[in-house]
């Protein structure tokens, strides 16, 4: 019997995206490659950060309000005519940064401090991208295991070990160090300071949605202008891993086609 189903299953979409954000100084982009590079490792173009990891989905939704015309010669709606568009966007970052939670919760300017330290001094030996071992020029006692030290250019280890001028590392450092380059014991942590407040300047900004398809080709959503809804951002503190709620307003954009001023979408086809 023949198949009377016109399926096609190159045609089914799923899986996780990439939600990025930008200021709205950034131009809408064109292409996909305006804001990540199409091959690997896929970095961001300037202007575009990550919102990390989420929970539970991104759903973008879309709807509209109609009222009602209705004549004397008919009973009941004649026509209808839409009176309103909704577009939003929502997820749970899973990535509770400071930086997000400025973003979801609208949050003020965040206030860093950096790290303070002790006396300074050369390293006895260069460093390897990795090397967990940092020899001293010469024993401190303000190292301590369990603390914490500062190479050259801010990089931060935690220390697990101390031996005289020798000291072992939790985690190698990330980059090479040369004999030239310096350590310090770490006094106070650095510090990020925001406060939540009743500041009404809500702001706009650009966002785009990223996914791949089953074939490797791509698809991108951009919300050309959208703002942080005034819905409750409940984030509970238990056993479970903290969730922040990300709910999200899109507006027209002044000077854009009516065809498109919201968002758009964007798919690489072969």
């Amino acid at each position: 019997m023949a198949d009377i189903y016109n399926v096609n299953s190159k045609n089914f979409v799923g899986g996780p995206g990439r939600l990025v954000v930008a200021d709205m100084s950034i131009d809408a982009p064109e292409t996909i490659a305006d804001v990540m590079d199409t091959t690997a490792p896929h970095n961001l173009k300037a202007g575009w950060r990550d919102l990390g990891a989420t929970n539970d989905g991104i759903a973008i939704s879309r709807g509209f309000d109609t009222e009602d015309f209705e004549v004397d010669q008919v009973m009941g709606a004649a026509d209808t005519d839409v009176t309103g568009f909704t577009h939003s966007l929502s997820t749970n970052l899973a990535e509770n940064t400071v930086i997000n939670r400025q973003l979801a919760l609208v949050g003020g300017t965040i206030i860093e401090t950096a790290a303070a330290t002790g006396d300074t001094q050369l390293l006895a030996g260069a460093l390897a991208a990795g090397a967990k071992i940092v020899t001293l020029t010469a024993a401190d006692v303000a190292f301590k295991a369990g603390g914490w030290l500062e190479l050259s250019g801010g990089e931060l280890k935690k220390i697990a070990s101390v031996n005289g001028a020798t000291i072992v590392l939790e985690k190698g450092v990330e980059k090479t160090y040369a004999t030239t380059d310096s350590v310090a014991p770490v006094t106070a942590l650095p510090t990020k300071r925001i406060g939540y407040g009743t500041d009404g300047n809500v702001p706009f900004n650009r966002y785009a949605l990223i996914s791949q398809k089953k074939d490797g080709t791509l698809y991108m959503a951009v919300i050309r202008k959208a703002k942080v809804t005034g819905d409750d951002k409940e984030q509970s503190f238990s056993k479970e891993k903290r969730l922040l709620p990300l709910a999200l307003a899109a507006f027209p954009e002044d000077g854009v086609p009516q065809s498109e001023n919201v968002f758009y979408e964007i798919e690489e086809s072969i």
